[in-house]
């Protein structure tokens, strides 16, 4: 053969491995493609995040909120100072309201659904409205109430 028909079948070679390789590479590209869309159609989109606890920090990583439940039971939600104490806590039992002093003592108010009753800064009750009972809780809420002096005893009832 002449060297002009070796070049020409060379070329003619060269542009064939161009096009093979474009054509792998094309492939390579569509099947990562269609691989793609199968797998994110299979992806449920919801709007349900569920978790057992959820917690909100401030930017200084120290908790602020958090959303939990009582004995797996009742949901509560639960407000804390800065200086990380109970401030306030909401659950279908009641809605206690706490002071900085009163650290493993009775909260400031407590309204349930049994009454409300307010405490002074040592944690003794001083005033219940409708039987809350911290004493002595009443499965319903009775029209009543107490006034109790600085030692807890009871000074004052209506009815």
């Amino acid at each position: 053969m002449s060297l002009s028909k070796w070049e020409d079948l060379e070329a003619r070679v060269n542009r064939l491995e161009r096009q093979n390789r474009r054509l792998k590479l094309g492939c390579l590209v569509g099947s990562l493609v269609f691989a793609c869309l199968l797998t994110m159609g299979e992806a449920n989109v919801g709007s349900t995040v569920e978790a057992k606890r959820f917690v909100l920090r401030s930017e200084r990583g120290e908790v602020r909120a958090e959303l939990t439940t009582i004995d797996g039971d009742y949901p509560r939600l639960t407000l804390q100072s800065p200086n990380g104490q109970k401030e306030a806590e909401v659950s279908p039992l009641g809605l206690s309201v706490s002071d900085h002093g009163l650290s493993d003592k009775l909260p400031l108010a407590h309204y349930g659904d049994t009454g409300v009753y307010l405490t002074d800064a040592q944690g003794r009750t001083v005033l219940e409205l409708g039987g809350a009972g911290t004493q002595s809780p009443q499965s319903t809420a009775a029209p009543e109430i107490k006034i109790f002096d600085k030692k807890g005893s009871q000074i004052w009832h209506a009815p």
